[in-house]
């Protein structure tokens, strides 16, 4: 992966650690688990992981595949605001990954992109066809903002 260019701070030259945009975007692709944070009624921060793909549809650049039954369910309809982080690596030399706050929207099937249906499919069931509907989950994309990303 391959960081921005130096910026200079209080006398000294330090690395900008923030992804180019195809390293961002190629990393997104690769990566296999995101970390999902919501607020619980307790005001507590729940985080989970879940499986994403990246796709540049105006609702979102990721997309999860939620089950309904799940609590986080009614915390992303009712909150209008999560966070979400995507990060690799073992030894602290590795580390570099994407924090951003996300608003999720809840998609029926029938609205997905089939791009989506078929990037999922194929990327954790290593299928050619597009993802079934299934009435035990539901699609949420997420738009990102206020990202920062490190390298």
């Amino acid at each position: 992966m391959k960081a921005g260019p130096a910026r200079t701070t209080v006398g000294r030259t330090v690395a900008d650690l923030t992804m180019e945009a195809a390293v961002r975007d190629a990393f997104l692709a690769e990566a296999r688990v995101l970390r999902l944070a919501t607020v619980d009624a307790d005001g507590w921060p729940v985080v989970v992981p879940l499986w994403f793909v990246r796709d540049p549809d105006p609702r979102g650049a990721l997309w999860v595949w939620n089950l309904n039954r799940a609590r986080r369910t009614g915390r992303l309809e009712a909150g209008g605001r999560c966070g979400v982080t995507v990060d690799a690596g073992d030894a602290y030399h590795e580390l570099h990954g994407l924090s951003a706050r996300a608003t999720p929207t809840r998609d029926t099937d029938d609205d997905v992109p089939l791009a989506v249906r078929r990037a999922y499919a194929a990327k954790y069931f290593g299928s050619d066809e597009p993802l079934p509907a299934a009435d035990h989950h539901t699609w949420f994309a997420l738009a990102l903002s206020a990202e920062r990303s490190w390298d």
